[in-house]
């Protein structure tokens, strides 16, 4: 993994806030954009990130979102803390 790849596993406090869609769910498109952009940020890395569909953004709710980060799969955990507002929690790399 590449420093700056590496750099992300170190920031995680930063709050984001995502829009809502019909039926109380997150807009899984704009939850990835987000995601994504904070990584550029961080790392200078274009990624593209896949999150589940039909996630609820209530206080609480834990999400893995997936992508390719240096080269490596990785999950990238967030959790909701605040209706429609979440955090990045943990950057993992995928085993096996």
């Amino acid at each position: 993994m590449t420093g700056r790849a590496a750099a992300l596993f170190a920031l995680s406090s930063t709050a984001f806030a995502v829009t809502a869609c019909g039926g109380g769910k997150v807009d899984r498109k704009d939850l990835e954009t987000k995601i994504s952009d904070f990584v550029h940020q961080q790392t200078g890395e274009r990624i593209a990130v896949h999150c589940p569909d039909g996630v609820k953004p209530d206080k609480g709710t834990r999400v893995t979102c997936t992508t390719t980060l240096s080269g490596a799969e990785t999950d990238i955990g967030i959790v909701f803390t605040d209706k429609g507002r979440f955090r990045i929690t943990s950057t993992r790399l995928r085993t096996g």
